[in-house]
């Protein structure tokens, strides 16, 4: 059976938009549901968590943020300019629970009840508002992405998106540094690693390779946070590793 579950946030985040102050209102929508795969008595269970605009800023932007948050992370090319962040999340886990149908019903012919544990799968999506810097009017929006389909372990990672709040749209890196910065930000970037390992106590031999500037970042007042998720640049019993830059040492690369 399904599960829907509205939560209200009265005070999301404060942020300066434009020439005044105002504060974002939002909403997280909830929904989940599964299937149950009799003939391997397994189940598929899907969830999906986002939070969403509902004021705080005019409608045009609203609507802008959240069809963005719709096609980037929950309908992908089936958005279709769709803005309701609720209905896309019920999309979402029912053509999940469509397709595992489907792959159950393609491998009952080849039935092995040995098999039978490889059918229990999991997904959930999950995406909260995060961390401003409202000197330069930018939102963070974090989403993790989780889901097991048999095997030793499941997968997970982490994707941020920085909203520019006076236009509406995700800003990259190109716009907020100066061309050339890879080189500058790199090097702090590994040392900010080195920072990290000597914290977790890990080995450096672990690393595939040196941190870079990757696209995948969030912001605060304080700082710019890289995120490597696994097997990225480590392996996965690292597993997400996030490195952050302070603006007063990012200040010479940027625009």
């Amino acid at each position: 059976m399904n599960k829907m579950h509205y939560i209200f946030a009265a005070a999301a985040a404060l942020l300066l938009l434009s020439a005044c102050s105002r504060e974002l209102k939002t909403r997280t929508f909830e929904y989940e549901d599964s299937a149950v795969a009799e003939l391997f008595d397994s189940e598929c269970n899907v969830s999906c968590s986002f939070e969403y605009v509902t004021g705080g800023v005019s409608e045009a932007l609203k609507d802008k943020i959240n069809a963005s948050i719709v096609a980037t992370h929950i309908l992908y090319d089936e958005a279709d300019g769709l803005r309701d962040v609720p209905v896309a999340c019920e999309r979402w886990v029912a053509a999940t629970l469509e397709s595992y149908e489907a792959d159950i019903e393609d491998f009952s012919e080849d039935y092995d009840e040995g098999d039978a544990w490889m059918f229990n799968f999991e997904y959930s999506r999950t995406g909260r508002f995060g961390d401003a810097c409202k000197s330069r009017h930018l939102q963070t929006y974090n989403v993790s992405y989780n889901e097991y389909t048999g095997g030793a372990h499941g997968m997970y990672s982490v994707v941020a998106d920085v909203y520019d709040l006076t236009i509406g749209e995700i800003i990259s890196e190109d716009d907020l540094f100066a061309e050339g910065f890879q080189s500058g930000v790199k090097k702090l970037l590994a040392a900010a690693m080195e920072a990290y390992l000597a914290d977790n106590d890990a080995d450096p031999e672990m690393l595939f390779s040196t941190p870079e500037p990757n696209g995948n970042f969030c912001v605060s007042d304080t700082d710019v946070t890289w995120i490597y998720n696994p097997y990225e640049i480590a392996p996965y019993a690292m597993g997400v590793i996030e490195l952050s830059v302070s603006w007063d040492d990012l200040k010479p690369f940027l625009l």
